[in-house]
């Protein structure tokens, strides 16, 4: 079967939603704090994301307003909660180790999460020569079983996980585009995503298209299409996935 075009999907914050993951994490991260200092207020790195997101704690501790100043720039709720342990004193290995148990809570399905409105509709109605690939950081285990409890798992031709976005991206998006004969083609790459500098901007300095689902402000940004919500994308996926000049 001929690709003529390959279309590359983030994974959380895109394809999957839901906050859920991110707060465990956080979650985490504050039983680690809390494990090397029993005077470690509790819930903080977790109620700084919960502000950040949208959701503030109804009994948000001590420590909130100075904590989130680290917080500044973010581009989502990982780098949150990232940022504000690491200036908490949470070291790699722990910082590790929390990532890794909330994505075996997500990969377990103890975490609610849900797709976008119509993407599985979207991606059925794509031709099948467009090539659907799944990018993501996350590990294999934490990608999988939320895709198919989504409903989405045999609807991506391709899973590419650990793929150390932004700086493994070129490499990855080179790959896909020779794999599919369109080394000279980027224009017939797409790739939509939530954060720019990991999901869009390596794509956009190759000459793709770029769409970005901007649920955090992003000034910085400069893709070819955006909106807050992926479904407000799906036009242009449409467009961009029937052009053939």
């Amino acid at each position: 079967m001929t690709t003529t075009h390959v279309l590359v999907l983030d994974f959380d914050g895109t394809v999957c939603l839901g906050d859920g993951p991110v707060l465990t994490y956080a979650r985490l991260l504050d039983e680690a704090l809390a494990a090397a200092d029993e005077r470690h207020p509790p819930r903080l790195v977790e109620a700084v994301l919960a502000r950040f997101v949208g959701s503030p704690l109804d009994d948000e501790p001590a420590g909130v307003d100075e904590a989130i100043a680290h917080a500044d720039g973010s581009p989502d709720g990982y780098v949150v909660a990232e940022r504000v342990s690491r200036a908490l004193g949470v070291d790699d290995t722990a910082r590790s180790a929390a990532y890794a148990g909330a994505r075996a809570a997500l990969a377990d399905g103890r975490l609610e999460t849900t797709a976008p409105e119509g993407l599985a509709e979207l991606l059925d109605s794509l031709s099948d020569d467009v090539h659907v690939v799944l990018v993501t950081n996350s590990p294999e285990h934490g990608v999988v079983q939320p895709l198919e409890r989504l409903g989405l798992a045999d609807r991506v031709d391709e899973i590419v996980t650990d793929a150390r976005k932004p700086s493994g991206l070129p490499a990855v998006l080179d790959r896909l585009r020779a794999d599919a004969g369109l080394e000279d083609r980027p224009d017939r790459l797409l790739s939509v995503g939530d954060i720019w500098a990991n999901d869009l901007e390596p794509a956009a300095a190759q000459g793709s298209p770029t769409a970005l689902v901007e649920r955090f402000p992003a000034p910085d940004a400069r893709p070819t299409h955006r909106a807050t919500t992926l479904p407000e994308l799906y036009p242009a996926i449409r467009a961009w996935a029937t052009r053939t000049s």
